[in-house]
């Protein structure tokens, strides 16, 4: 396992919606953060992130993002919700502690009121290669640390 999910904040504090708009800042402010785990740069090519999503009629694993280029020996890589905006619009605490940041381009990516699995999926062996889960109901603007397979 080269590549590992080591912190999520899937609840961003705040109004996750005003009238039919959503705050783009506030939607920077979901994110999760992997990490190149070993001493090697990673190709991410062939990496791709997914979630369980409880969509009807049938929930499933569905794709957060995928990514292009290589994460060096021990960097972060932070994966926003929501559109592109400049990283000097991130809040303090979104923004410190990655190294990169990319953004997924969907609303809202994470569960809040169901378990969520984020996962690493490699595409060129067909194999999950990091896997982890929350509980349902995560607290508004809470960062979750990994311990062992779950983020708390």
């Amino acid at each position: 396992m080269n590549l590992k999910i080591i912190k999520a904040k899937p609840n961003p504090a705040g109004k996750d919606k005003i009238g039919n708009l959503y705050p783009q800042q506030q939607l920077a402010g979901e994110w999760i953060d992997i990490q190149n785990v070993t001493d090697q740069p990673m190709n991410l090519d062939y990496i791709k992130v997914y979630h369980w999503a409880y969509k009807r009629p049938k929930p499933g694993w569905e794709e957060v993002t995928d990514f292009q280029g290589t994460l060096p020996p021990y960097e972060i890589v932070r994966i926003h919700s929501g559109n592109e905006i400049p990283l000097n619009q991130l809040q303090p605490e979104d923004f410190l502690g990655a190294h990169h940041h990319i953004f997924s381009g969907k609303n809202y990516v994470w569960n809040n009121d169901k378990e969520d699995l984020p996962s690493i999926w490699n595409t060129s062996i067909k194999k999950w290669i990091d896997r982890t889960s929350y509980d349902a109901f995560p607290l508004d603007g809470k960062i979750l640390n990994r311990i062992n397979d779950k983020l708390v």
